[in-house]
């Protein structure tokens, strides 16, 4: 009897036993089935690839995962410097992230090579209706909406209050002209020799290209692109000849890119500093200033007209996935998130990188408040209105060179202004 009852004991352990073990294996066989469904995402972006921007993005993208948890996104940190090289070549490949991170050029020439997914068909009415005017300007081919704006971040022409002050200038009235500017330049290398009164990027690379179009557009010339009228052109000469004049009479450092003038600028080295709206955060970062003060020492408003309207270039960042991803409509649902989503906006768009977000509302009330800072108001309002498509593309990248080139002998050599313009002229896309 007491076998029989300590047999039964047993067998009641053995099939408690076994039932725990089938329930871990089908719950193990689950959990397996779930990761196994699960989407992963790649997104090649340049935000990881930097210190200032890795814990914005990094929380950005955890914060994306929770609110979609059947979605795993694979951050590939790149280099700004080297993400356009990399996804032309992966696209060419057939291996492309799935979504990536690019701007300026880089998102033209990518688009060149018909890797990129047309996008029309995923932005909703009301998305669409919510875009701000032009944010989507430049993005468009023949196939369509080729890149979705992520961040608007145009170039204002800020002015150090004190500075202008200082001089004897009125620092409420910023310089509207060419000949306004060049006079508030004499004024105050004249009062603070140590402060550089123009800070402008005139290196050798694409970028810088883009930066200094504005100020060839304000003195009318148009080296290339829809309506060129050369490098030979009276206007372009004019443009170049004054570059000579201020980087002659030591209004200009020639040698410096516009991330070198930053912190430069946040200690009160730097008058005028033509420069995209991320520029407060960076200065504030640097300098640890409070809004208040900041507001107190700097304003930004539109660049000073010579012979042309004042004009501006879009410095933001663009999303794009490619045509043969796998994983489309998970794609689309991080790229709408990144550029649409209050959090992300908050987190990252309007924090972390300092700019705009593409979109008219958030939706929310504080967010929105948010923007009607005396920055964000004077971008919105005064800056974004000068936004003009500059002529990306192959013949955009090809010309750079060859005009930036142009500039830095007008600034630091002494070749005849006629020379250089025909040097320039030679070296441009025929």
């Amino acid at each position: 009897m007491k076998g029989r009852v300590l047999m039964i004991r047993f067998d009641r352990r053995g099939l408690r036993l076994a039932t725990i073990s089938i329930a871990a294996l089908v719950a193990g066989m689950a959990g397996a089935a779930s990761a196994q469904d699960k989407i992963t995402l790649t997104f090649a972006n340049w935000a990881a690839a930097e210190g200032t921007t890795r814990p914005g993005i990094e929380k950005v993208i955890a914060d994306f995962e929770a609110a979609n948890p059947e979605i795993d996104v694979v951050s590939e940190a790149i280099s700004f410097s080297e993400i356009a090289r990399q996804l032309v070549l992966r696209a060419r490949s057939g291996n492309p992230p799935d979504v990536a991170q690019i701007a300026g050029n880089d998102t033209t020439l990518l688009a060149f090579t018909g890797a990129l997914e047309p996008l029309d068909g995923y932005v909703k009415e009301n998305l669409a209706a919510n875009l701000k005017q032009g944010a989507d300007a430049g993005l468009r081919d023949d196939g369509g909406l080729f890149a979705f704006p992520w961040n608007q971040s145009p170039a204002g022409f800020w002015y150090n209050k004190e500075i202008m002050q200082k001089a004897g200038l009125d620092p409420n009235k910023p310089p509207r002209t060419i000949d306004e500017l060049t006079a508030a330049l004499a004024a105050i290398k004249s009062s603070q020799p140590d402060v550089i009164p123009l800070a402008i990027d005139t290196t050798n690379r694409a970028f810088a290209l883009s930066s200094n179009w504005p100020w060839m557009k304000s003195f009318g010339a148009v080296p290339v692109g829809e309506g060129a009228t050369g490098a030979e052109s009276a206007e372009m000469k004019a443009y170049l000849s004054w570059m000579r004049k201020i980087a002659q009479a030591g209004y200009i450092d020639p040698g410096r890119r516009i991330g070198e003038f930053r912190p430069l600028a946040a200690q009160g080295h730097v008058a005028f500093i033509w420069d995209q709206v991320l520029l407060k955060g960076v200065m504030q970062g640097a300098s640890k200033m409070s809004d208040d003060d900041f507001y107190k020492t700097w304003g930004v408003t539109t660049l000073p007209a010579g012979a042309g309207k004042p004009t501006t270039f879009e410095g933001g960042h663009q999303l794009v996935m490619f045509a043969s991803g796998k994983q489309k409509e998970a794609a689309w649902k991080f790229i709408e998130y990144l550029a649409t989503s209050p959090d992300a906006i908050a987190n990252y768009t309007m924090s972390v990188n300092s700019s705009l977000p593409s979109i008219k509302a958030t939706g929310k009330a504080d967010l929105d408040a948010a923007l009607g800072t005396p920055v964000f108001k004077a971008f919105s309002d005064e800056i974004i209105p000068t936004l003009a498509p500059q002529p990306y593309g192959p013949d955009f990248a090809a010309a750079a060179t060859a005009i930036m080139a142009g500039v830095q002998e007008a600034v630091t050599g002494s070749q005849p202004i006629d020379d250089i313009a025909a040097s320039i002229q030679l070296g441009l896309p025929q």
